[in-house]
């Protein structure tokens, strides 16, 4: 009975420091997964400069979050998100999906850069993640860490503004505010994988900026700039 006891408290202890181990280590384990999920999605770097997550009073911070231009454009940081918080449903983390009941960010700048022939590196983003929603399967990717799934009842973008520099085409740079932009049930009932959340935010974040730039007039300056052969090319910026 004594040596059964031993081995029972020595699996308890290996448990409990598998747990201190995992937990010490989920700051670091979440950052990698997002930068390795958003680069994947992007086809570009996505970056973090801290994480902060405590499931024990269901909340958590992300700090420094920047996802780049494509190769091609001088402005490095496409997004550059730097306090993200969320509000996590801690009763649904052993559940599938889980519930992430907020994710709030505040002070979000975007970059819109302009070449010569009026592509923006906001465009091309927007084309690199809808490429890799046809390439993923849903975004699975056979990976274990990618079968859980995930529901956002609520996701905010608040005080937003946008850098526009289409000094290419000889047109000033202008900073303009980005409204707020606010998604509810990301994922719906069944969730959503990692990838395709990323997708689906991304994409509506891009696509206000790109509408957002063409009203403060960009549009028609570049078609002044480039003449009517360009009118097809303008008539997809906010669309």
């Amino acid at each position: 009975m004594k040596k059964i006891l031993i081995v029972f408290a020595a699996v308890v202890v290996l448990i409990a420091v598998g747990l201190f181990v995992l937990l010490s280590n989920m700051n670091s384990v979440v950052a990698k997964a997002i930068e390795k999920h958003g680069s994947d999605v992007t086809q570009t770097s996505v970056t973090v400069s801290g994480v902060d997550i405590s499931l024990r009073e269901g909340r958590g911070s992300i700090k420094g979050l920047k996802v780049e231009s494509p190769d091609g454009f001088e402005v490095r940081a496409a997004f550059s998100l730097g306090d993200i918080t969320l509000d996590i449903d801690i009763q649904s983390l052993r559940d599938d999906p889980i519930i992430i009941d907020e994710i709030r960010i505040l002070a979000p700048v975007v970059r819109v850069e302009a070449t010569e022939t009026g592509v923006t590196n906001i465009d091309e983003l927007r084309k690199s993640v809808q490429a890799s929603a046809g390439g993923t399967s849903g975004g699975d990717g056979g990976s274990s860490g990618q079968k859980k799934r995930i529901r956002i009842m609520k996701f905010v973008f608040e005080k937003g503004s946008i850098e526009i520099d289409a000094t290419a085409l000889g047109i000033e740079k202008r900073t303009i505010e980005l409204p707020e932009i606010r998604l509810s049930d990301i994922g719906g009932s069944d969730g959503a994988t990692a990838d395709d959340i990323t997708r689906i935010v991304l994409d509506a974040v891009a696509k206000k900026a790109a509408a957002e730039a063409a009203k403060a007039g960009v549009k028609e300056s570049i078609k002044t700039k480039l003449g009517d052969e360009a009118k097809d090319l303008l008539n997809k910026i906010g669309n």
